[in-house]
């Protein structure tokens, strides 16, 4: 229905019924003055038409608030994810060797768009946390296109490190990322970014506050700097395409592009004794064709303790190779083996840490409302490794958020887990 009708409608209602009879307390003495009503109230529906016609409010893939002459705009968007996890394992222990049950690992509300100028863009997002449901902030950060080539951003958002981080949540082809993004990954960041880019080449410079800095105050973060530079090189296909989510529907073109990273950070010195410093890299590649897709990563972690600690320098590894395939135009089968490699010094915790995972997604409207069920067997003990030294006193070891899931410390672990997500 167009949308001045109802005021139409309305209009010819008080023409028909009220003729020459009171409206509220003015008499309408002749025709004249009824028609007068009528016009006004045309004429403010032809406004208030071409008002929403001009942009002002609806949704284009996101539901937006926007000004008529499009300088202003802002997108809400938001998402959640639902999961039934069960964990089977051989636990030798007063532990259950059985552990079912619900969690909700993401709910998320953001904020983003451009203002006075469709360059100048922002983005404010909020999680609320899988334990207490506190909100939380994730991002918070101000961008600016410079030109077709170059753009900046400073505040706090994802790191430019690991390319499973870039991806975003809910555009993983496999429910959770690998083993070796949760310990190696940068996740969020705060500092400054600088990004450039043609038709076949993209770099991105960040100095910031260290490898996960978010949400720290400038006297606790994580380094007390750190560079980082990643370089990626498509070789087919667009960038939206190779640098967006992993998964190649059917009837997609071919798409391929190699990428890496290098990340230096020095370390706090609070007490003349705990200084250390981190070099880190990454290569990583995507090949994706007509309903297939294959990608692979390595990362590698040497740790320095420049304060001269006896065995307090490191070097660890980590590889994910994975790849999926639709067997209909809205299903998809994938697996992904993954392998974290500490470094022998670590001992008697220096055991590689390899998993095994598979899984089946059903796309009901894309990633937008999705479907997945994935097992994933741990073939080691979690007790026999230990995987990233951050740059600093080691307090940042993130074994408990690879391994928290995992009730037992038992080798020969299997999880099954069964999500669906829901962006709007």
């Amino acid at each position: 229905m167009n949308t001045r009708t109802p005021t139409v409608l309305l209009a010819a209602l008080v023409a028909g019924a009220f003729g020459t009879q009171a409206l509220g307390d003015t008499v309408l003495s002749d025709n004249d003055e009824v028609r007068a009503i009528v016009a006004e109230m045309l004429a403010d529906a032809e406004t208030r038409s071409s008002m929403l016609q001009a942009g002002n409010a609806g949704h284009d893939g996101a539901f937006f608030l926007a000004s008529p002459d499009g300088n202003f705009r802002l997108n809400i968007k938001g998402f959640t994810q639902f999961r039934y996890n069960v964990n089977f394992n051989d636990n030798n222990t007063a532990g259950d060797d059985f552990e079912p049950g619900f969690n909700a690992p993401r709910t998320v509300m953001f904020f983003k768009g451009h203002i006075f100028e469709p360059e100048l863009t922002y983005q404010i997002r909020f999680g609320f946390a899988r334990t207490d449901g506190v909100a939380r902030l994730d991002d918070a950060f101000i961008g600016y296109k410079i030109d077709e080539n170059w753009s900046l951003r400073i505040g706090q958002g994802l790191h430019s490190f690991d390319r499973e981080w870039y991806h975003g949540d809910v555009k993983l082809q496999t429910i959770e990322r690998s083993l070796v993004a949760l310990a190696f990954g940068g996740v969020r960041t705060q500092g400054v970014n600088l990004q450039y880019r043609n038709d076949d080449f993209r770099f991105i410079g960040a100095f910031t506050d260290g490898l996960r800095s978010h949400n720290t105050d400038f006297t606790a973060d994580p380094a007390d700097w750190a560079l980082t530079g990643r370089v990626e090189f498509k070789l087919d296909g667009g960038w939206k395409n190779v640098i967006g989510p992993v998964t190649s529907p059917r009837g997609s073109e071919y798409a391929a592009m190699i990428g890496g990273a290098i990340h230096f950070e020095q370390g706090p010195n609070t007490t003349g004794t705990d200084e250390q410093s981190l070099f880190a890299w990454t290569a990583d590649a995507v090949f994706k064709g007509d309903g297939w897709n294959l990608f692979f990563t390595g990362t590698g972690y040497h740790t320095e303790d420049e304060a001269g600690v006896s065995g307090a320098d490191f070097d660890e590894y980590g590889f994910v190779a994975q790849g999926g395939y639709y067997i209909s135009d809205k299903s998809e089968l994938y697996v992904r083996y993954t392998a974290l490699i500490p470094d022998s010094d670590r001992a008697p915790a220096d055991e590689t840490f390899d998993a095994l995972a598979f899984g089946l997604n059903h796309y009901f409207h894309g990633h937008a409302a999705r479907f997945s069920i994935q097992g994933e067997y741990f073939f080691d003990k979690t007790t026999d490794t230990v995987i990233g030294n951050f740059g600093n006193t080691g307090g940042r070891n993130p074994t408990s958020s690879l391994f928290g899931v995992l009730p037992s410390d038992e080798e020969g672990q299997f999880t099954l887990t069964l999500q669906f997500q829901l962006l709007f």
